[in-house]
């Protein structure tokens, strides 16, 4: 009997760190450039949003739920924060006219966005595009390709409450 290989925990942390933030010229101040275009935060929120294919602030909120490390107002609060920060960068955009308008009519005073699906751009596939493809094996070009259309199709079956 072989003794069982364990795997290094540190390698898919690694893996992921220098797909997000060393894809360009990398020079001292590389890893500075990356943080500020897609903050930590930002970058969880749409990596697990990619990776999971989950382009639903409500879905996305009940998937940090999923493992009870926070409670529901706290998924609620780092889905919020992330998605906007990401909507800011132009790396989501809400998927359609009502998704807008039930992402502006939402109400400040409670945490969370409700129930609203994005839409990943070109500029945010791009971005996230070698986390993605390296996590789950595949051509980068085809990841930025298919992250797009993946979060165009999710979008297709919502609908306004």
């Amino acid at each position: 009997m072989t003794p069982k290989k364990l795997e290094d925990p540190s390698h898919h942390f690694m893996q992921m760190m220098m797909s997000l933030y060393f894809t360009e010229k990398v020079d001292t101040y590389s890893g500075v450039e990356a943080a500020n275009t897609l903050p930590p935060m930002e970058a969880f929120v749409l990596g697990t949003m990619c990776l999971d294919k989950i382009y639903n602030s409500q879905a996305l909120s009940n998937r940090l739920f999923r493992p009870r490390t926070f409670d529901s107002r706290e998924c609620d609060i780092f889905a919020e924060a992330g998605i906007l920060g990401l909507v800011q960068r132009g790396y989501l955009k809400p998927a359609s006219k009502a998704a807008e308008q039930a992402l502006n009519s939402r109400n400040d005073k409670v945490w969370g966005l409700g129930d609203v699906p994005f839409v990943v751009t070109a500029k945010g596939a791009k971005r996230i595009g070698y986390l993605v493809a390296n996590l789950r094996g595949e051509d980068v070009k085809e990841v930025v390709k298919n992250l797009q259309q993946e979060s165009k199709e999710a979008a297709k079956g919502w609908s306004p409450c």
